[in-house]
C-alpha cells in the first residue's frame, strides 16, 4: 500500500539533493522506496527542440546528467550506447514536447515485452518489469526523463500512483532548475571571493558558530601559516581566547542574534599574531542567505581580513610593461617601494635572498636608478 509519508520524505530528499545536502543516489533510493520500485532514475538528456519537431525518432538521447538509485553504472552506459533504440516508450513518446506519464502496458503488450531483448538483456539484470516513465522538456536543448521501474513480482503503478508520479515529475523539474541556478550563483560567488583575494583580502563565509562553508585562496594561505588564526575542524578559530569570544559575539550580533538589533556597519575583531608585529583585523558583515543558499548553513556571515604582510604598492601590469619589468621584477619593485628589507622580501615571496638581490640589480639597471627613493619617484609618476 502506498505510504504518503514516504512520498513526502522522498520529495524532501529530492530538494536536499539540489543543495548538495544529500547525494542524488540516496534521494532516489527514497523515491524507489516510496513507490515500491526496484529502480528510480532521473536523466537530463540533450536534444535540440528544432530537431525534435522535425523527426523525433531520429534523435538519439545524449545524457547531460544521470542519477539513479542503483550502484551499477554500466546500466546507464548500456542504455545510451544501444538499448535506448529498443526502449518501448521511444516509439510512443519520442522526445517529449509536453509532459507525459506512461506505464509499460500503455505502450506495449506485457508478454511481448517479456520476450524482447530490452527486458531479457537489460531490465532483467536489475529486476525491472513494470516500467513507468515521466518525460518532459526541460528547456530548448534538453529534456527530463524520470524512471520508476518495479519488479516482475509487483504490480504496475495504479492510477493514484500515476497521479503522484506526475506530481513527482513536476517537483524534480523544479528542483533541477533550482540546482542549475544555485550552481551559477555559486560560480559567481567563488569568483567574487577570489577577486577579494587578488586584492590582498582573505575571505571566509561562515555560520553563527564560525563553521566555514567557503574561503578563498588568500584565506587558505593565512590559515596555513597558523599565526594567530587557523581553520580547525572546518571552523575559523583565532588562537587567543579573547579573540575567539570577540568573533563569536560579532557573528551573533551581525546575524541578528545578539541582545540588540544588528548594526548598520561591520564589526571588527583584532587578532594578534606571535610571529609578526601587525595584527589581523577581521571585518564581519552579514551575507544574504537568498543570494547563495546551496550551503546547508541557515545564516551566513562574510569575514574578510586585510593581510598586513601584503600591504605594499602594487606595480600594475601596464606599468611593468611600460618599464620593461618582468612579473617577478614588478613584485620585488613593489616590496622595495614599500620599505621592506631584501630578507623580508625573500621570505614573503618564498625565494632566496640572492634571487631578490639579482632582481633589485636588474630593476635599477633597467630604470637607471641607484636608490629606492628614485625607484619610488619613477613608479609614482608612471602609475
Amino acid at each position: 500500500m502506498f505510504d504518503p509519508e514516504s512520498f513526502d520524505r522522498a520529495l524532501d530528499q529530492v530538494y536536499r539533493a539540489t543543495t548538495g545536502e544529500v547525494d542524488w543516489h540516496d534521494a532516489l533510493r527514497k523515491v524507489a522506496y516510496a513507490f515500491d520500485a526496484a529502480c528510480a532514475a532521473v536523466a537530463v538528456e540533450r536534444s535540440n527542440v528544432t530537431q525534435v519537431r522535425c523527426d523525433p525518432l531520429s534523435v538519439a538521447p545524449t545524457p547531460e546528467a544521470v542519477h539513479t538509485s542503483l550502484q551499477t553504472r554500466d546500466i546507464e552506459q548500456l542504455y545510451y550506447d544501444r538499448y535506448h533504440r529498443l526502449d518501448p516508450f521511444r516509439a510512443k513518446v519520442g522526445v517529449a514536447l509536453t509532459p507525459s506519464v506512461l506505464r509499460m502496458h500503455d505502450v506495449c503488450d506485457a508478454a511481448e515485452f517479456a520476450r524482447g531483448a530490452y527486458y531479457q538483456e537489460l531490465c532483467r539484470r536489475i529486476d525491472c518489469f513494470h516500467l513507468g516513465r515521466f518525460t518532459s522538456r526541460f528547456d530548448a536543448d534538453t529534456q527530463l526523463r524520470i524512471v520508476i521501474n518495479r519488479s516482475r513480482k509487483s504490480e504496475p503503478l495504479d492510477d493514484r500512483e500515476m497521479t503522484l508520479f506526475r506530481a513527482l515529475g513536476g517537483h524534480v523539474a523544479r528542483a533541477l532548475r533550482i540546482q542549475r541556478q544555485v550552481t551559477r550563483m555559486g560560480a559567481t560567488l567563488l569568483a567574487a571571493l577570489e577577486a577579494l583575494g587578488r586584492n590582498g583580502r582573505a575571505a571566509f563565509l561562515v555560520d553563527r558558530n564560525a563553521r566555514i562553508s567557503h574561503m578563498n585562496a588568500k584565506a587558505e594561505a593565512i590559515c596555513a601559516l597558523g599565526d594567530g588564526l587557523t581553520a580547525r575542524h572546518g571552523r575559523l578559530l583565532p588562537h587567543a581566547s579573547q579573540a575567539q569570544k570577540q568573533l563569536r559575539a560579532a557573528l551573533s550580533l551581525q546575524l541578528g542574534e545578539g541582545p540588540k538589533t544588528a548594526p548598520r556597519g561591520p564589526t571588527f575583531v583584532v587578532i594578534h599574531r606571535s610571529c609578526a608585529p601587525m595584527p589581523y583585523v577581521a571585518e564581519v558583515t552579514p551575507f544574504a542567505f537568498d543570494v547563495f543558499w546551496s550551503t546547508p548553513i541557515a545564516a551566513t556571515a562574510l569575514v574578510t581580513i586585510d593581510d598586513p604582510d601584503s600591504q605594499r604598492p602594487v606595480v600594475s601590469e601596464r606599468v611593468a610593461a611600460a618599464l620593461s619589468l618582468t612579473r617577478s621584477e614588478a613584485r620585488v619593485a613593489g616590496f622595495l617601494v614599500g620599505g621592506r628589507s631584501e630578507r623580508e622580501i625573500a621570505e614573503a615571496l618564498a625565494v632566496s635572498l640572492n634571487t631578490v638581490k639579482t632582481h633589485r640589480k636588474r630593476i635599477y639597471a633597467k630604470l637607471g636608478v641607484t636608490r629606492r627613493a628614485e625607484l619610488a619617484a619613477i613608479l609614482n609618476v608612471r602609475s
